[in-house]
Parts: C-alpha cells; structure tokens; sequence
C-alpha cells in the first residue's frame, strides 16, 4: 500500500493492528447488544436535537 504522508502510514498501520486484534478477541453478544443500545441512545439524542 502506498501512504500519502508520514502521519497517514502511522495511522493506516495503526488501524490495522487493531482490527486484527479485535479478530483474535471477538465482542460477546451482550457487549454487542450494551453498544447498539448506546448508539440508538446517541442517534435518538442527535434527532431531537435537530428535530428542534
């Protein structure tokens, strides 16, 4: 892969370390579930804001 700067090949290598250690430690199922619920709570917020 060619890297545009110093800053976006520290980066890129960066993120890809962590995929690959969330590949060898995948998330439970309720950890899943206590995220989504954190998100839609997130979206819910962002809409009534805006909805305003």
């Amino acid at each position: 892969m060619e890297y545009i700067n110093e800053f976006h090949k520290q980066w890129m290598e960066t993120s890809q370390a962590s995929i690959e250690s969330w590949k060898r430690r995948p998330i439970s199922l309720e950890a899943k579930r206590m995220q989504q619920e954190m998100l839609n709570r997130q979206k819910a917020i962002r809409e009534n804001r805006l909805g305003s």
